[in-house]
């Protein structure tokens, strides 16, 4: 789904998909430019090959089980620079008109409705890839040159963390003016695979846009960053090890300890008011907090948050539980200690002060396990 190959040194940027309806996506147009060093390949949501089409075409019709990934790849002719590789995504139902832009060289994308929304994405996202492109190729002709790789690495560091926030930024806004689009929820797979990024470009849809064909672009994508964030707090705080104690101050201003709540269930909850996700688990949370009241208690750890936000926040949505504060910048810091990487992250502590389990995200299935443990 890049527009340019650069982008594939963003890693995570590939977009996958879930199971949807099939249907018939169909590539059409002259290829005006293109040529026969065009090849076409479909692959589906693991990134297998479903289908291969080489040569001069006029129409292509591909029948798709789901959302799946177009490559539309142009080998450099004689005495051309490099070859030109598109990813796009490839949605049941839609057309798609591919051509190429004879001023610039670039591929253009038109059809239906969904194509002409995802080009008009690519052109708004045009200067912060453009940033990226260039530095890449600064960095390309620095190492031509012989500068040493370690001081290469060096100012890649440097720089691409904020050439990437740019780029991220920049989605993020096109996705938050379009939020009806399914193009925008495609656009969404583009982004590193940050789950606190993928959620919260997630909530500015739509919910129509959310559950759209497209959507399943970036929920596998979300699927597999949970779960590696899962597998790397785990490194931190393995379940069946005793939790790392921690004391921070409470709502009222008290120093609150972990260890104090001994001899009940207790979730660690890892959230802040700029949380989507964080938010909208709450009612359920609440829900379960009535129902095993005797024998769970939750704490909440604001992260990432001014005093005032996280006090509004509790105050806003009647969050009946207990809340710390983590200011990260001094005092305990309960993020470290369990590996937190994104939110919200659930923490379940046994009454014996064991870590029972780890959730990342919001997944219906942390409460059947509440359901199992509590009853």
């Amino acid at each position: 789904m890049k527009k340019k190959l650069f982008l594939s040194m963003l890693a995570g940027m590939m977009a996958l998909g879930t199971m949807a309806q099939s249907g018939e996506f169909t590539v059409k147009g002259t290829f005006e430019g293109l040529g026969d060093s065009v090849r076409l390949f479909i692959r589906d949501l693991g990134m297998e090959q479903l289908r291969a089409v080489t040569g001069e075409m006029q129409e292509v019709n591909f029948d798709l089980k789901d959302a799946s990934l177009l490559e539309i790849m142009q080998w450099a002719g004689e005495g051309e620079r490099g070859d030109r590789y598109v990813t796009v995504p490839a949605i049941p139902g839609e057309k798609l008109i591919v051509t190429k832009d004879e001023k610039n060289g670039e591929i253009q994308l038109s059809g239906s409705q969904f194509y002409v929304d995802y080009n008009e994405a690519q052109n708004w996202l045009e200067p912060s890839n453009k940033a990226v492109e260039i530095f890449i190729m600064h960095l390309r002709e620095q190492l031509d040159a012989g500068t040493p790789q370690e001081q290469l690495m060096e100012e890649y560091q440097e720089n691409m963390p904020k050439l990437t926030e740019a780029y991220v930024s920049a989605l993020m806004e096109y996705v938050k003016a379009h939020p009806d689009q399914d193009a925008a929820a495609a656009l969404i797979a583009e982004l590193p695979d940050e789950v606190e990024d993928i959620e919260a470009a997630a909530a500015l849809l739509t919910d129509r846009a959310r559950n759209s064909m497209a959507a399943n672009l970036y929920k596998k994508n979300l699927e597999k960053a949970q779960k590696e964030a899962e597998e790397e707090a785990k490194k931190y705080a393995l379940e069946g090890c005793m939790a790392p104690d921690f004391t921070l101050n409470d709502i009222n201003g008290n120093p609150l300890a972990l260890n104090s709540l001994r001899g009940k269930w207790v979730i660690i909850d890892f959230w802040g008011s700029w949380c989507g996700w964080c938010i909208k688990g709450m009612p359920k949370m609440k829900e379960y907090y009535a129902k095993y009241n005797d024998k769970l208690e939750i704490l909440g750890v604001d992260c990432n948050d001014t005093v005032e936000k996280w006090k509004a926040a509790v105050a806003k949505h009647e969050l009946p539980w207990l809340h710390v504060y983590c200011d990260s910048e001094k005092g305990d810091n309960p993020v470290w200690y369990y590996g937190v990487q994104s939110f919200p992250t659930k923490i379940v502590v046994n009454p014996e002060g064991q870590v029972a389990k780890i959730v990342i995200g919001e997944d219906p299935k942390f409460y059947d396990y509440l359901d199992q443990v509590l009853q």
